[in-house]
């Protein structure tokens, strides 16, 4: 049998990048598509755009990263959030149920009462939050499955992710500033990545499922992990009590898969 076809959405994202390389490590083919390149370079959003890339680029499996993903614009656009977020999604899944993964999030929770497992009632606080709450259950009326992500990290040439961005501003001496009252689960995009190759091409797994990293930390501590591990200077770094309403404070997640490598060696390979 053939290795499947599997089509990346955001491929070239943060998190896209390791999807990528996760797949083609496994022996599968990757096929991709971006609003700044790929296989097909395409907004998503454009009438018949969906079909065309199915037909063109031929996948078996989906594994849909693309989002409107920045808190601030889906703030000051939800219709649009709405439809990038959980129309497109829907549409994918519509075609490939259980053969399509939705990549959604934690801040679909409200912070209140985390950890939070796969059952948990979603209530989420944010523009970006209701778009991402309303495609998961788009998605799954249609026969796809949704994994949520933690906040994620790893190394990037661009500065994307929690480290990367972190490594950026203490290099070029900048002043950054991290929550000591905002708790997650973070988990290194390779290990993110890997679960998300070995959960799609399982279409008979779960519809729905969290990839919890291995601790629950605040940002300010993951922040100071993370220098501690590179060694990297902290002069610059400041801590905080975050006050924004839109900014859920424990959306830390359970769930009976469990990452391989600790905390500290993700930072370490970060």
């Amino acid at each position: 049998m053939a290795a499947p076809r599997i089509l990346v959405t955001g491929a070239q994202g943060f998190l896209g990048a390791y999807v990528v390389r996760a797949i083609e490590s496994a022996g599968f083919g990757a096929v991709t598509t971006s609003r700044s390149g790929g296989d097909a370079q395409v907004d998503l959003l454009a009438p018949g755009m969906i079909a065309a890339v199915i037909e063109g680029l031929q996948p078996d499996l989906v594994v849909h990263l693309a989002a409107m993903s920045r808190m601030a614009e889906c703030e000051a656009d939800p219709d649009r959030a709405s439809r990038v977020n959980a129309g497109v999604a829907e549409l994918f899944a519509e075609r490939f149920g259980a053969r399509m993964l939705f990549a959604s999030t934690d801040l679909v929770f409200d912070g209140h009462s985390g950890p939070y497992d796969e059952d948990a009632a979603t209530a989420p606080l944010s523009a970006y939050g209701a778009s991402k709450a309303e495609g998961e259950e788009r998605v799954r009326n249609r026969g796809g499955r949704v994994v949520r992500l933690p906040l994620l990290f790893g190394g990037d040439d661009h500065g994307r992710g929690a480290t990367a961005s972190l490594r950026k501003a203490i290099q070029a001496g900048d002043r950054y500033t991290l929550f000591t009252n905002e708790y997650r689960t973070p988990l290194h995009a390779a290990d993110a990545a890997q679960a998300l190759v070995e959960f799609v091409v399982d279409p008979d797994g779960p519809n729905m499922f969290h990839l919890p990293g291995p601790e629950r930390v605040s940002r300010w501590e993951l922040a100071q992990r993370f220098a501690t591990v590179q060694g990297l200077p902290m002069t610059t770094l400041g801590s905080a009590e975050c006050q924004d309403p839109l900014r859920p404070r424990d959306v830390s997640l359970l769930s009976a898969w469990r990452a391989q490598r600790s905390l500290d060696e993700m930072l370490l390979d970060s």
